[in-house]
């Protein structure tokens, strides 16, 4: 990080305001050049005009502010040229930049610089970019939370704690005669609270996913069940084209909405039933496509026919998934009861609706997200695959530990706790490969 970096930090295109942020060792230097008024001190506002040093030409008007090191978002020397929003005056500016020895800042570097100079641990500069990409109110509250130390704060916690027990472990060890020692009850129970912890944060992984990156919501059955009317229901408009003939709907039909705070995305799909149609048999293998990626399945059946063997394929298609059975057209005479569809699926709620009608909905719309956000669930979520799965490393080192708490050898529980420890390390950026940050950072914008 010797060199000093550039990039334009707005948006490309037209707006109030352009910014052009330097950082690194010479920035103070390189961003005064191109600077009329003198910068005397840090984080403090000045208004002049930006130039081209060789020609004295004026580019723009605007202001400059320092931040020097370590105050400032990277921890290095920070000087921002705040101008009128453009693509070439700001396009110039970094043009000249570079010719006086900055270089293009690559994807994140700055968010990157701000993490190696501990300026944000890795959770927190993961959450960075999940703020920028926040689509709903929700998405942006669990991103603020960890960017604020949420998630942070309770690995903190938990590293404290573990470190407790292997200093109480190792303490009696060495000093068996000046320090009490555990007993296996009391080891035991200091493990398994960790462990709770741990799977309590776990158990928020699939609800954090869901908010950041939307929830596919899949709407299943077969043909003319009145998928495409609950599609448009939900959606408050007309998408897509409701028919009363067979096999409408050809292909898969999506619109994302912010559904109550939450980034969701609906699929309308083709109904799947024996046809020799190739459009029809495409549209068909695009619906078991569909319910195979969704994240939860809104499965459908009409009230006005019989159960059909259609309905029991796809009822196998549907086990294992996260999905909730819904009875539509319940204001024409029934021929299919709740009773019927009960023995079909035993411990799940059935909802009764009619699309048509728009009688159910919104019982059905709170079911929804209930399901994508239950009521139990912790304020802080992880939403990457990377935590989830440091996470499932600490929780089999804490059961090995426990395993060897009965063994009476304490001081393989402690090599345990340490290892727990050190994927912690990993999972805040304490140990991280290369690789791994060139992954996480590579998803931002240049500039951020």
């Amino acid at each position: 990080m010797n060199d000093t970096i550039v990039a334009i930090s707005t948006p490309k295109g037209f707006g109030g305001i352009g910014v052009v942020r330097l950082s690194g060792p010479a920035t103070f230097f390189i961003g005064q050049k191109v600077f009329s008024t003198t910068v005397k001190k840090p984080r403090t506002v000045y208004t002049g005009y930006i130039f081209n040093p060789d020609t004295k030409e004026r580019i723009d008007a605007g202001i400059a502010i320092y931040f020097k090191s370590p105050h400032s978002y990277t921890g290095e020397d920070v000087f921002e040229l705040q101008m009128h929003g453009g693509v070439k005056n700001l396009e110039i500016v970094v043009k000249i930049l570079i010719k006086l020895g900055a270089r293009l800042a690559e994807r994140g570097e700055f968010t990157k610089r701000a993490f190696l100079n501990d300026k944000l641990d890795l959770i927190e500069a993961e959450a960075v970019i999940e703020l920028i990409e926040a689509k709903t109110e929700k998405a942006l509250k669990v991103a603020s939370g960890r960017l604020f130390g949420g998630i942070s704060d309770k690995i903190f916690e938990i590293k404290k704690r573990l470190l407790y027990t292997i200093s109480a472990i190792e303490g009696a060890i060495d000093f068996p005669f000046d320090v009490e020692t555990l007993n296996a009850g009391q080891l035991e129970k200091q493990i398994t609270d960790v462990l709770n912890l741990i799977n309590l944060l776990l158990s928020t992984y699939k609800t954090g996913k869901r908010i950041e990156e939307g929830t596919k919501v899949v709407i299943a059955g077969r043909t003319n069940v009145g998928k495409s009317t609950l599609l448009n229901a939900l959606l408050k408009f007309d998408r897509a084209i409701v028919s009363e003939i067979p096999g409408t709907t050809r292909d898969t039909v999506e619109e994302m909405i912010d559904f109550f705070g939450i980034p969701v995305r609906f699929i309308d799909t083709a109904g799947v039933r024996e046809t020799k149609d190739v459009i029809e048999v495409l549209g068909k293998e695009r619906s078991v496509k569909a319910i195979q990626q969704g994240d939860i399945i809104l499965f459908m059946f009409d009230a006005s026919e019989i159960l059909t063997a259609e309905d029991k394929k796809f009822a196998k298609l549907t086990n294992g998934k996260d999905r909730i059975i819904v009875l539509n057209k319940t204001d024409l005479p029934a021929k299919l009861t709740i009773k019927e569809l009960k023995s079909l699926f035993n411990n799940e709620d059935i909802i009764q609706i009619s699309a048509l009608k728009k009688k159910g909905i919104k019982v059905l719309e709170q079911i929804i997200y209930d399901e994508i956000l239950p009521k139990e669930i912790e304020t802080f979520f992880i939403t990457t695959e990377r935590e989830k799965n440091c996470l499932k490393g600490v929780v089999k080192h804490l059961e090995k530990a426990k395993e060897l708490v009965d063994s009476g050898r304490d001081e393989l529980v402690s090599e345990e706790l340490k290892e727990a420890i050190i994927l912690l390390g990993i999972l805040t950026g304490e140990k991280v490969s290369t690789e791994i940050l060139d992954t996480i950072f590579s998803r931002f914008c240049i500039g951020k």
